[in-house]
């Protein structure tokens, strides 16, 4: 076995040595790219399949390696985390045995198999779709219909509990390029990341527009940079024109609006089960908890589907009436948790009803809390109880699902 391969190789070497683009004809060509794009998948297969047995013995160690994953990476010319997704795919194939078979046919990339394993491992019904999938839809179609799959759920703890991951998960990163131009990379939950693109598409074509008037033109990507750099550190040019044309005072005060696609049984149910969506077109999966929180500051739309068609289309609108907005103002100056004195950065909370159900903005069924505990009450099972000056927050069965306490306070003195 080991025989062939080497003898394989060599002729693949030997190929190379002498391979001259030029001296073939286009059509010659393709036919040689797609079998070098075949035999990539091969190799890949051949990378999934033996690591793990690889990396069982003392070899990386014996090298100096700190891990298993360190040598991968040194082998391969790749990076840690990359060696890592494939021990993990192949942990994963040992029990969807068709996504094996496919791979072993040289059917899959490395690219579609590490996302139908990360898919299919907590869903192995899905494997076959997924296969079917990867057969007759773009890499980005079989993503989006893996985090489908992965968004399924058997009970509403359940969606939170992932989603909830993500949000313990987020971060911001950033690195130079050898250029010296500045990189940036972050990880969102899908709420947090559509509410960003939305305010981030108004000020970006804001500036499009001012350029445009101006006679500049540049890519949509440029007007985005520039978007995200004046949403940061400056004065948005959108958030300067609404205010220049405001004309009401009941007016959303961030501009952005939220899309929500949801199937009707999965907004009564409380969660999404497959076959059923719920999610924000362009962004990915949320759990059903987030079509029934509070948005502050945004406005939603929400689509509720009935099979293919969209039955009703329903405007959100979180805004609270200015006179009802400042009694609560007065009423409740920090978060109406006991021992929380937070008073920046407080959001309405509909306590008795969700908005979802009740359609009202009232101030008997509104209190101001911090952003912090809010994600509790939405996402942790939490619920708040009582009523003005007697509030009291209930903790869910079984206590605190969050893995951190509150934010600790800072010396304001």
């Amino acid at each position: 076995m080991l025989a062939d391969l080497l003898d394989a190789r060599r002729r693949i070497v030997a190929h190379l040595a002498e391979a001259d683009p030029e001296r073939v004809t286009t059509a010659q060509a393709v036919e040689v790219f797609e079998v070098f794009a075949e035999l990539e998948r091969l190799v890949v297969a051949g990378k999934v399949l033996y690591s793990g047995r690889a990396t069982q013995g003392t070899a990386w160690r014996d090298e100096g390696h700190r891990s298993a994953a360190s040598w991968m990476a040194e082998k391969t010319g790749s990076g840690v985390g990359e060696a890592l997704a494939v021990l993990e795919t192949a942990e994963a194939l040992q029990g969807l045995p068709e996504t094996t078979e496919a791979l072993r046919r040289g059917q899959l990339s490395a690219s579609q198999v590490k996302v139908i394993a990360g898919a299919a491992a907590s869903h192995p019904a899905s494997e076959r779709s997924l296969l079917e999938t990867a057969a007759g839809h773009s890499l980005k179609g079989l993503r989006e219909r893996a985090a489908q799959v992965r968004a399924t759920a058997t009970s509403a703890e359940e969606e939170k509990a992932r989603y909830l991951a993500v949000h313990r998960a987020r971060y911001v990163r950033h690195w130079a390029d050898p250029d010296g131009a500045f990189r940036l990379d972050a990880k969102l939950t899908a709420l947090d990341g559509a509410k960003f693109l939305s305010a981030l598409g108004a000020e970006a074509d804001a500036r499009f527009d001012a350029a445009r008037k101006a006679g500049e033109h540049e890519s949509p990507a440029a007007y985005s940079a520039d978007a995200l750099v004046a949403l940061v550190t400056g004065e948005p040019m959108a958030k300067s024109r609404a205010s220049k044309s405001r004309s009401s005072k009941t007016t959303r005060s961030s501009g952005t609006t939220v899309c929500i696609r949801v199937d009707g049984s999965a907004l009564v149910r409380g969660h999404a089960v497959a076959g059923e969506v719920c999610d924000i077109p362009g962004v990915g999966p949320v759990p059903v908890a987030a079509v029934r929180s509070q948005l502050p500051e945004a406005f939603v739309k929400i689509l509720v589907h009935k099979g293919a068609d969209v039955s009703t289309v329903c405007h959100v609108g979180r805004t609270v009436t200015a006179h009802v907005q400042s009694a609560l103002e007065a009423r409740d100056p920090v978060c109406v948790v006991p021992r929380c004195d937070v008073a920046q950065g407080l959001e309405n909370h509909h306590w008795e009803v969700d908005y979802v159900v009740c359609k009202t903005t009232s101030l008997a069924g509104l209190a101001r809390v911090c952003h912090w505990h809010h994600g509790l009450l939405t996402y942790g099972g939490y619920e708040l109880v009582g009523a003005p000056g007697s509030w009291e927050m209930r903790a869910p069965p079984g206590g605190d699902r969050f893995e951190t306490g509150p934010p600790p306070r800072r010396d304001t003195g």
